[in-house]
Order: structure tokens, then sequence, then C-alpha cells
């Protein structure tokens, strides 16, 4: 890895493609597809010594980050098949302790890396803390999915599946510290009631939006249209953009995104009856399997706000 204080410097990986497209590591082909992991981490450093490295993942370019200052790392979202955890421990161990673990929303493909990292506390947004606290039905369903690909596709998981025995909820705020990195968390519903976003050292981490792979993946229509004009104010404000799936962004690569983004949700919202609606044509990734029908399910979820 290449490293030096005061200056941002670069080893830049190259996306692996459009996501679904070959077999990962460990298992098969989900439901989108998946791609071999694109070899070792890429790395910025930034002007306080805070090193940003990313792993992708094999299965849907899942992006694990590691963010590390003075030996103390915050491991973001690790994931996903058992030889990917253990080269996330491994630079870890290379770069000093986990301090912490943070999942940016509950999804399966996001959280079931905690186990490699088992020392380590877990922080996640307080919607999602307080749904595994009272066994709430989605984040037993998340698990449920994981446990259903790893059954599918053959992947073992040796400390199974299930949720870290605490968990941390995180509310929004202008100022966070964990372990010494001082981090904005902000509540981002919209692809899930429990999204999570974090600015660290002009890095902006948002879970499952902004993805240069895919067209977004809906639950509330309004509440994701108000996460991405939020982002649309905040990209500015960053020098880059790591999405949950796919390529680092610049900070205009993600501005161009959030603002396509808004525009097609708008036009989802403005439609009014379900032909319309599926005429919209999608901001981008036509090409990738299973995007017309995550369009149609857009579509499902704006139509519930069109009477409104």
């Amino acid at each position: 890895m290449v490293s030096r204080e005061g200056a941002a410097t670069w080893r830049v990986r190259q996306p692996c493609g459009s996501r679904p497209c070959a077999p990962g590591l460990d298992g098969g082909i989900g439901q989108h597809g998946a791609v071999p992991m694109c070899g070792d981490l890429g790395q910025r450093t930034y002007a306080r010594g805070v090193q940003v490295e990313t792993l992708q993942s094999g299965i849907w370019q899942t992006n694990s980050t590691i963010v590390s200052q003075r030996g103390a790392c915050l491991v973001i979202d690790p994931a996903y098949f058992p030889r990917e955890l253990d080269a996330i421990a491994a630079r870890v161990r290379e770069l000093g302790r986990a301090a912490a673990v943070i999942f940016t929303h509950g999804h399966w493909d996001h959280v079931m890396g905690h186990a490699a990292l088992p020392d380590a506390p877990v922080y996640v947004s307080a919607d999602l803390a307080g749904a595994v606290a009272r066994d709430d039905p989605r984040a037993a369903k998340y698990l449920e999915d994981a446990r259903a690909f790893d059954s599918r596709w053959y992947v073992p998981r040796p400390s199974g599946h299930r949720w870290p025995t605490a968990l941390h909820g995180l509310t929004e705020a202008d100022h966070t510290e964990l372990a010494g990195l001082a981090l904005r968390t902000l509540h981002l519903p919209g692809h899930s009631p429990d999204g999570l976003g974090l600015v660290i050292d002009d890095v902006l981490l948002v879970g499952d939006y902004l993805s240069p792979c895919e067209i977004p993946f809906v639950e509330d229509a309004r509440a994701y249209r108000a996460t991405l004009a939020r982002l649309v104010d905040l990209v500015p404000g960053v020098r880059e953009v790591i999405p949950g799936h796919g390529p680092r962004l610049t900070a205009r690569e993600a501005a161009a995104i959030a603002r396509a983004d808004l525009d097609y949700l708008d036009r989802l919202l403005a439609a009014r009856d379900l032909t319309t609606a599926l005429g919209i044509p999608l901001p981008r990734a036509g090409d990738v399997a299973g995007m017309a029908d995550h369009h149609r399910d857009n579509c499902t979820a704006a139509a519930v706000h069109w009477d409104r």
C-alpha cells in the first residue's frame, strides 16, 4: 500500500463491470448475479492522516470500507464471502485494530461480516437497533434472506446468521466521535427505513444510494425522494462518495447520479397510473438483468402516494 501523510495518495480500483455479470468467490450467482472481487484494497489517504480503503465483494460489487487513523479502524459494511471477510480482518490487523463496525442499513448483504471482527462494537442506525431489540419481523427477514442465499449457493457461515449480541444505535448528529475518528451521521430512509449515512474526513458513505451500477431500489418513494434531495445538497461539500455497490465516485460523478435519480423519483411520483410509470426511462443500467423488475417494484412503491 502507498501512503504519504499530508497528501491524497491513490491506488484506484477499476470497476469490474456492471452488476451483475460473473460468479463470485465462495458462492455462485445470486438473484442479481455476482462479480469477481477486484483484487486488493483501493486506498486513498487524506490530509489529516485518515486512510480510506475499500474492498469490493464478489456479490454485486458490494463495498466494504476501512477507515483508519493511527491504528484505529472503523469497518463499514464488511461483506460478504468468507475469503473476503478473512481479507478484511487481515488488513485490519495490518493497520492496527478494529475499533468499530458500522452497518449503513440492515439488508443482509451488508451485515453478515461482523463475526469476522468479533471484538469490535457494532454501530447501526437507531431505527435498526430498535427493530432488532423488539424482534421486528423486518430484522428477522434480513437474516432469513442471508440464510436463504447462503444455503442456495453453498456459502459456509460458521458463525451462523445472527445479529451481534449488542447493537449501538446512532441518531443523526453533526458531530460524533468513534475511536478518535470524527464523523457526521445522517438518517437516510427510502431504500430501507434504517438507512445510515456517514461523513468522515470529507468522504460521504451513502449505503445503497447513488450506485452507478443499478437504478434506485425503492421501498418508500417519498422518503427516497427526500433522501435524494438531501444528497444533492450534501455531495458538493465532500470530495468523494462511496456507494454501497460499485466504484468510488468523485463529488461531480455522485452529484450527476443524485440529480438523475431525483428526476426519476419525481417522474414516478407524478405518473398517477402504472402504464405511465412503467414507461419512464431508467436513469441508467437499463441493460442490466433484473433492473426492469426493480423498476416495476419502484412503480408499485410510488403508486402508494398517487392519490395523496
